[in-house]
Order: structure tokens, then C-alpha cells, then sequence
């Protein structure tokens, strides 16, 4: 053989290794990876719970521990800071301002829960942060004060590289919070959204991650119309999704894995995350893309903040500060107690009957006379240990701070409400869950209703009947009017009830607040005892166990 020739066929094999690894150096620098820290529904639960998990100080501790240990980060969040404790009530927001600028947040999305209180409060909250708040399919153009306030979408800048993210939320904010009537909400999700994400790429970002407050169930049909989104961070629906946490571990039990998987409409995987609520787990989930801005790889999970995270200091001393008024207003006795615990957990109060349901519905009814008493489900927030109340706990629960509203209806009406109230509730092989369910579920005073969750939204009642002053029951006159009390929000089509808001006789939307009219009604029935004594039954199907 050729000597020349041997060193040849010798040298080619080195030369295909040196290649080799050139490529790979080169693969290596063109790929990009990010780690994307997300909450949802923290509904201004700053502190650890009872078990002492969560909590804004830990969270920064986890969020600071990532930092260091990865080049490329953002920290998302997708709705509802507002609403949900006594900092919400005392802040109105401007707690969120210091402590979502304290953890460096990097944008978020609006909830239903950032329109609770009227468009100043949402304008000034936004004004305070330091980062983009975006949402695409709200026309903002109507408010002088929120029509500059927020972006459709925003391009963030994170090791050299373009992040898109864009914003989506709910549209049924309208029905279910107090929205300014000058705002416009589209439920055209996927072509609001795939609109923005493709002015994004038109301007070379081929990184899109879509932050929204919709829910689970709406992005199993949303998902396959999407294009050029690669994450969906979410909130909105509470939901869990973990790779761990199966209720033995955090209180929680997963809803799936972590990330779901989706295809979007051109076959490519889009990955899907929530992580729980109320400042619990933080969720975490590291991405890796090619040169070209295809996802290659995506995983990891919701991190507990448990009691074994050392609380950041900083943090801490800003939630210590924050909680002094907050305290104080905890602590104020209203002399009231109840001998047993009183339920108000959203998967219980959401599909069944409930104690402080009862309550609160008695309460309305002893306030104003009415005879049956309406309440929505999602306007009650907490539950109530056995023992001594106090006013902070009544705030809690109710935190919205509704007033009373009567009017009078006809039977075909309210029977009509109570459709309504039932009408989202689903049923898989004769159990309902305990996940997603509405805040429109009613609970009641002065009547009692039966519906079967397995007939068409519309038709589910089966039979009501309303209370006489002896105590004795009679089916519903459909023909008759009654007069009714409920919330103001509930009266003016809140939670789909808009018969009320067509229907209502001579509707008075201006009594009491209804933290005032529970807290008076305990003080003057101390101690309460409610019981769950059948005012509502399910027939043919059956509620899931509580976990």
C-alpha cells in the first residue's frame, strides 16, 4: 500500500472525531436552555399554612436557590394575587407590589381576581411592579386608566436570547368578578394567541411561552389550535400537576404528571403546567432548545415549600411588617363562638351542601326578612375553627366585601337560578370530582333542592321546595313570587346568574356588607351549631371522597 494513501485512511478517522466534536461544541453553544419558575392562584396567602407549608419567604429562598444554580431563568406568574386573605383586605394590592418586586417576578397575566375591586386598584397595583403584565384578549381601550397599563404580549431578554410571552385571561371575568363595562373580553383564545405569536416570530423570537388564566379544562380543547407556543403556564382552575406529590406528601394529590403534554395544531408538543395555589409548591420546569427554537426536551416538577426550607430573610422581615395591621384585624373579637367546625373548603361548598353555606344563607335571611336566601359558593373562601370567632376569620371567608340585595322572583326564576347554579358540574361514571368545580354552585335558606348531575345542564333539578313560617315544606310554586336575598354580585348576573339581573322585582342592591351581616348573626346566635341537614341532595351520582 501507498504510504501516502495508508496515512490518509489513518488520518480520516481523526479528522471524523475532530468533526465530530466540533459539531457537538457547536450544537451545545446554539442550544438553549430555561428555567421557568411559575405560581398561579396565590390569592394573597403570604404566610405558611397550618401544616407549615408555603409562604412568600420561602418561596424566595427556592426562587434564589435556582437563580444561582442555573444561567437562565424566569419567574412567571398566571393570576389571581388578589383576593383571598386578610393582607388582600387591609393592601388591596399593594402587598402584591412589594412582594412580587421583592422576588424579581418577570411578568405575568391577569386573573378574575385583579378585577375585584375596580380599575383604579388594578391600575395602581400594575403601575407599582417592576415587570409586564400581559394580556391579549382584553380590549383595554375603553379605560383611560388600564389602556396603557398593560401589554398584549412582552419580549423578554434572558442570555442573550428573546423569551416571548403572551397573556390570556378568562372570559368569563364579566360574570364571575366586577370587570369596568368599558372592558371588552374575547373567548377566541387560540387565534388571539397564535396572532401574538406570530407577530413574535415575525420579529425573530422563536421562544414563546403563553401565560394564562383560563383552566385545565379549557386547554384540552385549546391546545391543538395553537401555534408557535412551546410552554402554557396556567392558573385559574387550581389545579395540581406533580410527579411527586400524591396527597401523602403537601396535602395535595396530583391532577397529572408534570408537564402535560399536548399537540398543537401543526403536531408539535406543547407543554402544559399549573402549580396548585395559595403560595404552596413552586413550580419549576427546565426546557432545552435547539438552535432553531424547538423544544428538545422539557421536564421537572412543583416543588413543596415545606417547613424544611429556611425562610429567606429579607422576605420575611417584608411579610412581618405587612402582618402587624393584618394582626390586629385577626385578633378583633366579634363575642361570638361555634361549637364545631365550620366547612367552607371550595370542594366541598362547591358541590354539596356545607356548614357555613347554611350559615350564611340563614344569616341573609334573619337580616332581611326574605324568604329564601341564595348564596354563591365561590363567595365563601375559608373555614372556621371550633372555638371563640373572630373577625378576621369572618373577613376571610368573606373577603369580598358584597353588600345585601333583595328583590322578588318567581318560582319558574329561582327555579331557573338553581340551574344555573348546578349547569357546570360534570359527572364521569356516576362520581363528581372535587377539581375545577364553580363558585355558581348555590347554597340556600328557605328551600331545598334536589338535581341529577347526569341530565342536561338546564334540566337537572328535580325538585324544590320552599320553607313555610311553621318550618314545614311544600313544593315550589312556579307561578308565585317570593321574595329572595342574596349577594349584590350574585344579583346583578354574577357566576351566570343573570335571570337575576333580568328578572329581579324591584331589586334593592344596597344593604349591609355581608361580613357585618355573618359577623352580628354569630354574635347574636352564639354559639352556633350548624348542621348539613339536607337542604341539597344529588341523586344518581355520587361526590368523591374527600382527600
Amino acid at each position: 500500500m501507498n504510504s501516502r494513501k495508508s496515512l490518509v485512511i489513518l488520518f480520516l478517522p481523526v479528522l471524523m472525531l475532530v468533526f465530530s466534536l466540533g459539531m457537538l461544541a457547536q450544537d451545545e453553544e446554539e442550544s438553549f436552555s430555561l428555567t421557568i419558575m411559575h405560581t398561579n392562584d396565590t390569592h394573597s396567602y403570604h404566610e405558611p399554612d397550618g401544616d407549615g407549608n408555603g409562604g412568600v419567604a420561602r418561596q424566595a429562598t427556592v426562587v434564589k436557590e435556582i437563580r444561582a444554580e442555573v444561567e437562565n431563568s424566569v419567574l412567571l406568574d398566571a393570576g389571581d394575587r388578589f383576593t383571598g386573605t386578610l393582607y388582600h383586605t387591609t393592601y388591596v394590592g399593594q402587598d402584591q407590589v412589594q412582594i412580587m418586586n421583592l422576588l424579581g417576578y418577570d411578568a405575568m397575566t391577569l386573573g378574575n381576581h385583579e378585577f375585584d375591586n375596580g380599575d383604579e386598584i388594578l391600575a395602581a397595583f400594575i403601575e407599582g411592579l417592576g415587570f409586564p403584565v400581559v394580556s391579549t384578549n382584553i380590549d383595554f381601550s375603553g379605560s383611560d386608566l388600564l389602556v396603557e397599563a398593560t401589554v398584549p404580549y412582552a419580549i423578554l431578554e434572558v442570555g442573550g436570547q428573546q423569551i416571548g410571552i403572551i397573556g390570556l385571561t378568562t372570559a368569563d371575568t364579566p360574570i364571575i368578578a366586577n370587570p369596568g363595562d368599558e372592558l371588552v373580553f374575547s373567548d377566541d383564545y387560540a387565534t388571539v394567541a397564535n396572532e401574538a405569536a406570530a407577530e413574535l416570530t415575525e420579529q425573530g423570537v422563536n421562544k414563546i411561552i403563553l401565560v394564562t388564566h383560563v383552566g385545565y379544562g379549557v386547554y384540552e380543547e385549546l391546545i391543538p389550535d395553537l401555534e408557535n407556543i412551546d410552554v402554557v403556564v396556567d392558573g385559574h382552575s387550581h389545579t395540581l400537576f406533580s410527579n411527586a406529590f400524591t396527597g401523602s406528601i403537601g396535602g395535595a394529590r396530583s391532577s397529572g404528571e408534570y408537564p402535560q403534554e399536548f399537540a398543537d395544531a401543526t403536531g408539535s408538543t406543547v407543554y402544559y403546567v399549573q402549580a396548585g395555589q395559595y403560595t404552596k409548591y413552586l413550580g419549576r420546569l427546565d426546557v432545552e432548545f435547539d438552535a432553531a427554537g424547538v423544544v428538545t426536551s422539557a421536564g421537572g416538577d412543583v416543588i413543596l415549600l415545606s417547613p424544611y426550607i429556611e425562610p429567606d430573610l429579607e422576605a420575611s422581615v417584608l411579610i412581618a411588617e405587612l402582618s402587624v395591621p393584618v394582626q390586629a384585624l385577626r385578633d378583633t373579637p366579634i363575642n361570638a363562638e361555634t361549637s364545631v367546625f365550620l366547612t367552607g373548603q371550595r370542594n366541598v361548598c362547591r358541590v354539596e351542601e356545607c356548614t357555613l353555606g347554611n350559615l350564611i344563607a340563614d344569616a341573609l335571611r334573619a337580616e332581611t326578612g326574605a324568604q329564601i336566601a341564595i348564596v354563591n359558593a365561590g363567595g365563601i373562601r375559608s373555614d372556621i375553627e371550633e372555638g371563640d370567632i373572630t373577625l378576621g376569620e369572618v373577613l376571610t371567608v368573606q373577603p369580598f366585601g358584597n353588600t345585601t340585595s333583595t328583590f322578588s322572583a318567581t318560582g319558574a326564576d329561582i327555579v331557573a337560578a338553581l340551574e344555573n347554579g348546578v349547569s357546570t358540574i360534570v359527572v364521569e361514571d356516576g362520581v363528581v370530582a372535587r377539581a375545577d368545580l364553580s363558585g355558581r354552585f348555590p347554597q340556600v335558606s328557605g328551600i331545598r333542592y334536589s338535581f341529577d348531575p347526569n341530565l342536561e345542564a338546564g334540566s337537572r333539578i328535580v325538585g324544590v321546595d320552599v320553607q313555610a313560617e311553621d318550618g314545614t315544606f311544600s313544593p315550589i310554586d312556579l307561578e308565585a313570587t317570593y321574595t329572595v336575598v342574596t349577594n349584590n354580585f350574585v344579583r346583578n348576573g354574577g357566576d351566570g346568574y343573570s335571570i337575576f339581573a333580568e328578572n329581579a322585582v324591584d331589586p334593592y342592591d344596597f344593604g349591609r356588607v355581608d361580613y357585618e351581616v355573618l359577623a352580628d348573626y354569630l354574635a347574636a346566635n352564639t354559639p352556633v351549631a350548624p348542621e348539613v341537614e339536607g337542604r341539597i341532595t344529588m341523586v344518581n351520582a355520587t361526590v368523591a371522597p374527600l382527600e
